[in-house]
């Protein structure tokens, strides 16, 4: 009786590993993937198409510049605010993630 609850109780534990390490695989893919480079927008341009986003609330695609923990640009989708600090803010209700927005690391900026 012993060794059959050992043996189910090993097999419970590798099985539980391999999916966790599968989880953990495809998680760290999904973040790695680089996306298409966009050209780097003009500051003017830039601030003009912000302000049209904020007053107009569409919903829009950032393209971000690097910042320190990673290695390539990288795509956000969700509305533009700005908070009474006056930090802009990208809001995706669909995923439930809020981006605080460094103005300076956008590269592009389109509606979708």
């Amino acid at each position: 009786m012993q060794n059959k609850q050992t043996t189910s109780i090993k097999y419970i534990s590798q099985n539980l590993h391999a999916s966790y390490r599968q989880f953990l695989t495809e998680l760290t893919t999904a973040a790695e993937a680089e996306v298409p480079l966009l050209p780097q927008m003009p500051h003017f341009q830039r601030t003009l198409f912000l302000d049209q986003a904020q007053t107009k609330h569409y919903a829009v695609m950032l393209q971000m510049n690097p910042a320190i923990t990673q290695t390539h640009p990288y795509n956000i989708h969700g509305q533009l605010k700005t908070l009474a600090s006056g930090q802009l803010v990208l809001i995706n209700r669909g995923l439930h993630v809020t981006h605080l927005i460094d103005v300076d690391q956008i590269r592009y900026l389109k509606r979708v």
